[in-house]
């Protein structure tokens, strides 16, 4: 018996499973960011930019380092550019995980705590995104000031 495949059956199939994804990854409560070899946002999922308190037009508009979000360590000093976990992989080809960012949000007139992981996808030797995840972990911090 031979088999055929029906291309518009696969299409059908790819565009759902890809519609079922997006929906997945946009129902999580944590944020997830891809970003380009600039550091610049390329796509995110609904809790990323909202827990910068931002839009998703704001957020696809800034970079990863943007001053616009005034972020400290936990012991209030500033993240330096090479600080950031997206720059910190694309300079070290390196996953970083579990970097604890806290992030002013003028918008809301408070500050989010967020546990970063940031991760490399590579192309041969070259950088092509960096999948970012972001955690709210503000609970960890409640007695700090904003």
């Amino acid at each position: 018996m031979e088999s055929h495949l029906d291309i518009d059956q696969l299409n059908e199939s790819f565009l759902s499973s890809e519609e079922a994804f997006h929906q997945l990854v946009d129902d999580l409560d944590i944020g997830v960011g891809i970003y380009n070899p600039n550091a610049s946002p390329i796509i995110c999922n609904k809790a990323a930019y909202e827990l910068l308190g931002l839009s998703k037009e704001q957020y696809m508009g800034n970079s990863a380092m943007d001053p616009y979000w005034k972020v400290t360590h936990a012991d209030g000093s500033k993240f330096q550019p090479y600080d950031f976990p997206i720059i910190d992989v694309i300079t070290n080809y390196k996953p970083k995980v579990g970097v604890v960012m806290g992030v002013s949000r003028p918008l809301k007139n408070d500050k989010v705590w967020l546990e970063v992981n940031a991760h490399p996808i590579l192309d041969g030797s070259s950088i092509m995104h960096v999948i970012c995840t972001y955690k709210n972990v503000t609970d960890r911090f409640i007695d700090q000031s904003v």
